[in-house]
């Protein structure tokens, strides 16, 4: 019979496991985002001021131009930094394509054993400076564009998402979905550092809401019309459906009480509602 170890045992154990990954693969990473994009906007910009030179612009309208051209080439760095990032995504995925799977994380001479889960690292951190930097611009709708784009993720136009986290890769948000604020949409979860990594699509269907600082884990699907409640959890591979009510909370997302948010509504705000739309 096997002996269950103790908080203090287990901790004592992973105390003695040290991994430490090598470091140049991702900092050649951070180097090829920044550098890339910069030879884009410099030729860009070098043909612009090219024409200055040929159509001898003034140099008050140099200046009116100036802000525009800013910002232009911030889009810039941004669109062409998502399209370098799909071309490594598309060179890492012939050496070890991105597929759903529970992968084992072991380590030898400081990396993971498994080269899927290597490529699967080296994708996580490529995704996350060209997500943040597109949420953090002018631009802020291009954080879209660039889940899409780079990592093959399929949002819809009329999806809507708050200030949140979301999925960097295998993620579904369908016509009409939302997800509000503070939600964290994952489609991996590492069990342990030294335990099962698991990597599965994440799916909102049409008109699926995920509610404030809801979570849902890989393998969760919302079904078409569903709301999960705030401060609720879609547990890993949970499909959340019922055909007794759209609405539920709890963790796992399965209890409920009322058919829909409109039962919630105090009875005094409904007959304001009805009479407004009586009088329109």
């Amino acid at each position: 019979m096997s002996k269950h170890l103790t908080p203090e045992e287990i901790a004592d154990k992973w105390a003695e496991n040290e991994v430490q990954l090598p470091r140049i693969p991702f900092f050649l990473i951070n180097l090829y985002q920044f550098i890339m994009p910069i030879f884009v906007i410099m030729l860009v910009d070098g043909i612009i001021f090219y024409c200055y030179e040929t159509f001898q612009v003034s140099v008050l309208l140099q200046i009116i131009i100036f802000p525009f051209l800013f910002i232009s080439n911030i889009y810039l760095s941004i669109w062409s930094m998502s399209k370098f990032c799909k071309i490594l995504h598309k060179y890492w995925d012939r050496k070890s394509p991105a597929r759903e799977a529970v992968y084992s994380r072991k380590f030898k001479n400081g990396n993971v054993t498994d080269p899927a889960v290597h490529y699967y690292h080296l994708r996580g951190f490529m995704y996350k400076w060209p997500v943040w930097v597109a949420k953090k611009s002018f631009f802020p709708w291009m954080i879209n564009f660039v889940l899409r784009d780079m990592a093959d993720n399929k949002i819809h136009r009329n999806a809507m998402y708050g200030d949140c986290y979301v999925s960097l890769e295998f993620t579904d948000l369908q016509d009409q979905s939302v997800v509000m604020e503070g939600c964290c949409i994952s489609s991996h979860v590492v069990d342990s550092i030294f335990g099962n990594l698991t990597v599965q699509k994440v799916t909102i269907e049409k008109q699926g809401v995920l509610h404030a600082t809801g979570v849902m884990a890989p393998g969760g699907i919302i079904s078409e019309g569903m709301a999960v409640g705030p401060r609720s959890f879609v547990v890993k591979r949970q499909h959340v459906r019922n055909e007794n009510a759209n609405f539920v909370w709890g963790t796992p997302a399965r209890k409920f009480e009322y058919r829909s948010f409109y039962d919630l509504i105090p009875e005094d705000f409904k007959s304001r509602a009805r009479i407004v739309s009586n009088e329109e």
